[in-house]
This record gives structure tokens, sequence and C-alpha cells, in this order.
């Protein structure tokens, strides 16, 4: 049997059997069948068809549906409407747990217009002997009452709407910025005895971000030619104030006991010249980059501690963000309990993340639910980390990464996106297919617009690029620069929104009662007071929890 969802389906076929008025489908050639060869498809996926839904309203949606386990562990099923599991916003799923069909309830609220339906396949597994598949017979969707049957509509159909779905989606993020990313500041200015100081002149530019818009520094002082490697440090201060640190195991120390500080040491003390925030990444992983070469399989408990404790002791204060055990359910092995507390005792002041792919593919309920697990058993940790590209050539649709950071942010802990890029490889979009081709323009564009979705998250505390130049680079053509260094256009968009229109200046005068007040994205202000030959200058923070004040004297 192959590994992966198993489909059985005829020709599309409206059938009369299950609810009044329900448009039930079964299909071999279902319009929405990703990764299909064969009957089978080959990972985690969905299926479905496209629908006229003619009034808004709850529907119900019964999908027959059995399966195989392995490992004793059943398919897990979600309803999937236009690329994410509504009931995925809260995303509950059923265990398909019987050999023979069966039929499972979903209930989902939609809008008036053309919808893609389906059924979602969460955890694809297989071990010798054994395949995990999801077998799909029938699904039938049901309006609620008065409501007319819904029909078959097209992709191109849908497609011409999905402009429109992002579009609303973008705008909701703009109101969402103005609300969760700005706040008030306050200056007043007295004199010399403390009397206020009417129609002094103030002056505010903001210096620094609260928000940590970040990407990795892997590619620091490797050019092999001063220009190279200057050029690229410019390019990534000029808009980054946050760095991952690259700490594979496998190339940290390549010698046994010769752990590698001098260049990443170079990498700390560049980054603090620079007022750049940092996060070490990672420092144990159950994958060949996290096993050195000096060792044939991880190395056993007492060695990780030795590692993990010197480097965190190593860099105390200094780092402020650790990815502990890198991506703990895709790549199981390492238990997180004891790593997480070595690091807390280590670096009290550390903030841990832990760090999984997967998330934007229908909100990876494996990785929630041990999420919530690692919760209830008390293991210590400070950050939900979302990475943001897988599968390949992805383009999320912005309506389900919203739902999706909304059911996570429900976990009470910040939320960062540690490693998102999009590549200009000319490859097919996927996710997204109105979108063509992944070209530099549409790189920009979808950047550009998934920032502000996450940038208007109030859970959403960072975002990292993974990885700033084309040269080396993880994935072909995902840099934000060209093998030459020279900017891309997506460069140059996340630049102008972080740096222009997500950064704030202003100026006036001070009133009768000698103050001045502004509102503007949280973060860092330099604030200049002049009045005549007289001008003194002070730092003032804003955020959503403290607005700022600042009192100057003049002289």
């Amino acid at each position: 049997m192959s590994r992966g969802i198993s489909v059985w389906m005829a020709c599309l076929v409206l059938l009369c059997a299950g609810a009044s008025d329900a448009l039930t489908f079964q299909a071999k050639n279902a319009a929405m069948r990703p990764f299909l060869s064969g009957g089978n498809l080959t990972a985690n996926g969905r299926v479905g068809e496209y629908l006229r839904i003619g009034q808004d309203g709850v529907y119900q949606v019964l999908i027959r549906a059995y399966g195989s386990p392995s490992e004793k562990e059943w398919p897990q099923m979600a309803l999937s409407v236009d690329g994410v599991s509504p009931n995925g916003v809260t995303l509950e799923t059923v265990s398909v747990d019987a050999a023979q069909p069966k039929d499972y309830a979903f209930k989902v609220h939609l809008l008036k217009g053309i919808h893609l339906v389906g059924a979602a396949f969460l955890n694809d597994g297989w071990k010798w002997g054994e395949d995990r598949n999801l077998y799909l017979e029938t699904i039938a969707v049901t309006p609620p009452d008065g409501a007319a049957e819904p029909t078959i509509a097209t992709e191109a159909e849908w497609t011409q709407d999905a402009p429109a779905r992002e579009n609303a989606t973008v705008q909701h993020a703009a109101e969402a910025i103005k609300k969760h990313r700005m706040a008030r500041g306050a200056i007043t200015v007295t004199d010399a005895s403390g009397k206020p100081v009417s129609g002094a002149n103030v002056s505010i530019e903001q210096t620094r971000h609260a928000f940590l818009f970040g990407a990795n520094l892997c590619a620091f002082d490797s050019f092999h030619a001063k220009n190279l490697d200057d050029a690229y440090k410019q390019r990534f201060q000029e808009v980054f104030n946050y760095a991952t640190l690259p700490f594979y195991w496998r190339l940290f120390e390549p010698a046994k006991g010769k752990p590698g500080y001098t260049l990443t040491d170079a990498m700390v003390k560049w980054s603090a010249e620079h007022g750049i925030v940092l996060k070490g990444h990672p420092l144990l992983y159950q994958h060949e980059a996290g096993v050195p070469p000096w060792s044939a399989a991880q190395p056993a408990e007492d060695a990780q501690k030795k590692h993990v404790t010197d480097i965190v002791a190593h860099y105390k204060e200094r780092i402020a963000f650790w990815d502990v055990v890198n991506e703990p359910v895709n790549m199981p092995g390492i238990p997180l309990d004891l790593p997480h507390r070595w690091v807390r005792e280590t670096d009290p002041a550390a903030k841990l993340v832990i760090n999984e792919f997967g998330i934007f593919y229908e909100g990876y309920p494996k990785f929630f639910q041990f999420i919530e697990k690692t919760i209830k058993d008390k293991v210590p940790f400070d950050v939900v980390g979302i990475q943001a590209h897988a599968p390949d050539d992805w383009a999320f649709p912005l309506d389900s990464v919203q739902a999706i950071l909304d059911r996570y942010a429900a976990l009470g802990r910040d939320l960062h996106i540690t490693e998102f890029f999009v590549c200009s490889n000319g490859k097919p979009v996927q996710g997204s297919p109105w979108r063509g081709t992944w070209d530099e323009a549409q790189q920009a564009d979808y950047a550009e617009k998934f920032y502000r979705v996450c940038f208007g998250h109030p859970a959403v505390s960072a975002i990292s690029w993974w990885d700033v130049t084309d040269v080396n680079a993880w994935k072909p053509g995902s840099g934000l620069l060209r093998s030459t260094l020279q900017p891309k256009p997506v460069y140059e968009r996340l630049k102008k929104l972080i740096r222009e229109e997500w950064w704030s200046k202003a100026e006036g005068q001070t009133n009768a009662g000698g103050n001045y007040e502004f509102t503007g994205f949280c973060g860092t202000y330099k604030v200049t007071v002049r009045l005549g030959s007289q001008s003194k200058e002070g730092e003032l923070a804003i955020s959503k929890d403290a607005p700022g004040t600042l009192t100057l004297a003049l002289p």
C-alpha cells in the first residue's frame, strides 16, 4: 500500500443519498487533490470541491471515511475550507478510527460566495509493515434551513474571488496594526525650577522597534572578501533589529572538545554594537545537523547537558532567546523537560522557544496538542516558534494564516514567526494558485502581505526571514538579496515597511501646561527639546502596556 492518504473516488457525481437538500459528491477527479499518484495522495493533504454558497449561514458537512492506523495511531481528519480547517480555527479534529466506512459530522459558518470545501489529512505516518491512510468515500454539504442547496462551481470562480478574500484580511490587519502596535507618548518640558514651559519645540524620532524584525545571520563574514562582508552587514542592520545565530552541533563542534566560539563571538560583538537582539538556534536537534561528526548518534544526556550549559553560560545575558530542542514533534527523540531546565538554571533571563514547522498547513493539531501537554507538564518555556516555509513553494492563504495565529494565541504564550521565506525560483505558487509563479515581484508582494498580517496580530512579537542572501541559501532563490548582494524587490519592500511606514517621527510645540503628546509605533525614541538657544535630549520608550512619559528640564 502506498504511503500517505489513499482516496477512493469515482467521477464527480451528485447523489440523492444523505440529508435532504444536501450536495453530496464522491470523485476520483475531484478538483482539489494535490500530490495525487494513481489513486493515492502521498502526503498530508486535502481533497475537496469548489462549491457555490448562496447564503451566509451554518452548514453541516458530513464526511464518509475510514482509515488504517500506524503505530496504533489512526488518521486525524479535519474539515478544510479555503485552505484552512475552519473547525480548525479551533483546531478540532476527528480520529478516523474505523476500518469500515463511517460518517463524521462537522459544522461551519460559510459566507455567500465560492468556497473550496473538503477533508484534510493531518498526521501522515509510516512504519515498515504499517501505513497510516485516510480513505474518503463521500462528502455531503447541507445548507441551513431555508437556504438553497450548494452547487458545483469552478476553480476559476474561486480564484477570481480569492484576491478579494485576501485583501479583506490585509485590510483587517491594517486596522489591527493601529490598535495593537501603536501607543501614546507624552513629553513634559519644564524650566530649572520645575515650572512648565510652553511653546518649546519638540521633535521625536524612533530609534528602534519593540517588535523584533529579524533574519538569520548565517552568512556573517563568510564571503572571503571584505567589501562583500561589509555589504552584507550593512544590508542587515538597515532593516533588522533581531538576528538568529547558528549553533548546529555538527558545525559548532566539529572536533570533540573544541567548540567554535571565535566566529560566534564576533557575531555577538557586532550585534551588540548595532543594538541587535539575539537568538541561538538550536542547542539540540534530533537531525544530522544536530549530531556532532565525532559521534555516531545523538550524544548521551551528560554530554548534551555539558554542551547546552557551556554555550548558554558563555553567552549569558548576551543571547536573549534560545531554540533549545529544535522541531521536537517532527524530529522527536530528545525530551524537552531537562534541556529547558538546564537553560533556565544557567541563564534565568533567557527566553526559551519551542520551534516547529508545518503549522500553517492546516494548523498542525499534533503540535498544538504537544504544546498543551508541555504547558500542563510545567516544562519551562516562553515562546511558541512557528516556521513558515513548508511545504515548499506555498503561499499560505492569508485568511488561513490569520485563523491559525488566532488559535495558537489561545495557548497564552508569545508567538514568533521563526523561519519565513518565499522563493523567487520561477516555480508555480502552491496554496494560492491565483498568484501564478514565484518570480521576484510575486515574492515581494506575498511577503509584504504576510508581514502585514503577522505584524497586526497581537500575539506575534517577532518575524524572522530565513536567509538574507541567495548565496548558499537553504532553498534556492529564498534570499532577500541576489547572489551579487544587490537587493531584490522583497528587500526594498520590507525595508520600506519596517523603516518607513512602521517608523514614527513627529514634531510640535508644548502647550500651556508644558506638555506635548504623540502616537507612534511601540519602541524607543530620541526626544529633542529646543527653546531659543537652549536644548535638551532624552530617550523615551512606549508600549501598549506602558505608554511612555518623559520630563525634560531646560537649563
